[in-house]
């Protein structure tokens, strides 16, 4: 079964990577990296109360779900691989602006484009109101 399966580290990487750029694409990098260095030493404590609490609910979709969830809990479980997001997190963080952020309006008029109230920053401008 899968549990007893071993994590590679092809897929600590993949976890890992995921992760980072999950966080960057939303814009979170900043209050990704102060969680997790506050709470790096709960992190096998954190994964136990994942495990308990949000493994029961992943069956609804899917085994692959099932599979991928106790993968990353086990992945993150380990201090070094919490250390390893932080640091992908930095990388992203100095890479600079994202490629999908649109430049800043130049006038006033530009600022009335869409529903009135301008360009929105961070993860505000996924919001639908």
């Amino acid at each position: 079964m899968f549990w007893d399966e071993e994590i590679t580290a092809e897929d600590e990487e993949r976890a890992i990577e995921w992760t980072a750029r999950e966080f960057y694409k939303y814009g979170l990098e900043t209050a990704a990296i102060l969680f997790l260095e506050s709470g790096k030493p709960l992190a096998f404590i954190g994964s136990q109360i994942g495990s308990v609490f949000v493994m029961p609910f992943l069956p609804f979709f899917g085994d692959t779900a099932y599979t991928k969830g106790d993968k990353f809990f086990k992945v993150f479980q380990k201090d070094t691989n919490v250390e390893r997001l932080i640091k992908r997190l930095e990388e992203l963080s100095e890479k600079g602006p994202r490629d999908d952020v649109k430049r800043k309006p130049e006038n006033e008029q530009d600022k009335r484009v869409g529903n009135g109230r301008g360009e929105r920053k961070g993860w505000r401008r996924y919001l639908p109101f």
